[in-house]
């Protein structure tokens, strides 16, 4: 995980009930979280008979994408503990990235070489979703283990096109490599531009509470972040304190930014949710360190955020908040575009 160095340190701002006068030291090469937020993931599912929150009903059919990395299985506890609040049900989808010959004179002829690891990729499949069933049965959660083949299209585009039925989907970041990174978050692109649903992104190892407490918005006049900001409603219903974060807004009253963000506390209040408005100067370091940093500060166990408000291309040319969020956070992010 990449860290942030202390000189990079941002004030933050927030309106409401009185923060503390000293802000937490964090360490150089991550970003800690509060031990006292962790809860076992498990223990999320409700007792028989207990009538589920009406607000997390909303995610009563969820799709959780696995792209065979460190990661995965905590994302599906996550999802399956989730869809056994909702009484609903989880599918678990797995995508096998299926090699194929270039087309030639010889292309009639199967490849021996070919037909081989086709076979041991499905054996290797059939195993995960044996694993993956058995989590389902032992969290008495609905659903199923589908298996899809990629010939001719990416793996993530597969996997958006048979999440868009979903009322959520999830997956898991690694920690590791780069390699598993930058694998992680192809998936993650093709999912949240392609499958039209909002993407909650768990980060392999994170010890956040679900569904949170403490919930931080990265509001911006975007579409994104509105999208973002609805789709994640059912959370900030029965969240203890959502926080509205705006980065480098002006100090004039009249800047537009800070009257969206009074709207949209008034139009979380109006759901019920407990808001806060935090304002933080990013002072030379980027909007996504800046969003950590406060999201850290603040003890959250989830961050939302509109994903990919400049673009896929120039995220992936310059650098952008959308992937910095995806890479470095060590809490779940839910994303929407």
């Amino acid at each position: 995980m990449i860290g942030i160095k202390r000189n990079l340190r941002a004030p933050c701002y927030k309106s409401g009930p009185t923060s503390t006068a000293a802000e937490e030291t964090m360490a150089d090469n991550m970003f800690r979280q509060d031990p006292a937020d962790a809860l076992e993931w498990r223990s999320l599912g409700s007792e028989t008979g207990e009538k589920p929150p009406d607000a997390l009903r909303a995610f009563r059919d969820i799709t959780a994408v696995v792209s065979h990395l460190s990661g995965d299985t905590l994302a599906v506890e996550v999802a399956a503990s989730l869809a056994r609040r909702a009484r609903g049900r989880l599918d678990v989808v797995q995508v096998l990235a299926m090699p194929v010959t270039a087309a030639d004179a010889w292309a009639l002829i199967p490849d021996p070489a070919r037909v081989e690891r086709h076979a041991r990729l499905r054996r290797e499949a059939a195993e995960r979703a044996g694993e993956f069933s058995r989590m389902l049965a032992g969290r008495d959660v609905q659903g199923e283990v589908r298996t899809l083949e990629a010939l001719h299209h990416a793996p993530g585009t597969v996997a958006a096109a048979s999440a868009r039925h979903a009322d959520l989907v999830v997956m898991g970041r690694p920690t590791g490599s780069a390699s598993q990174a930058r694998a992680a978050h192809r998936y993650f692109a093709a999912l949240l531009l392609e499958s039209g649903r909002p993407v909650l992104v768990v980060p392999e190892g994170t010890t956040a509470s679900f569904p949170p407490g403490a919930i931080s918005v990265a509001w911006a006049e975007t579409a994104e972040a509105a999208r973002a900001l609805h789709d994640a409603m059912p959370l900030l219903e029965g969240a203890e304190t959502v926080d509205i974060v705006i980065v480098d807004v002006t100090s004039n009253e009249s800047d537009p930014l800070l009257a969206s963000a009074a709207n949209v506390m008034a139009h979380l209040r109006a759901h019920g949710a407990r808001t806060h408005l935090v304002t933080c100067s990013s002072r030379g370091s980027s909007v996504g360190h800046t969003l950590l940093r406060q999201a850290t500060r603040r003890h959250a166990q989830l961050l939302v955020a509109g994903g990919y408000g400049h673009g896929r291309l120039r995220e992936w040319a310059l650098g952008g908040t959308t992937r910095e969020l995806f890479i470095e956070s060590p809490i779940p992010v839910l994303f929407s575009h």
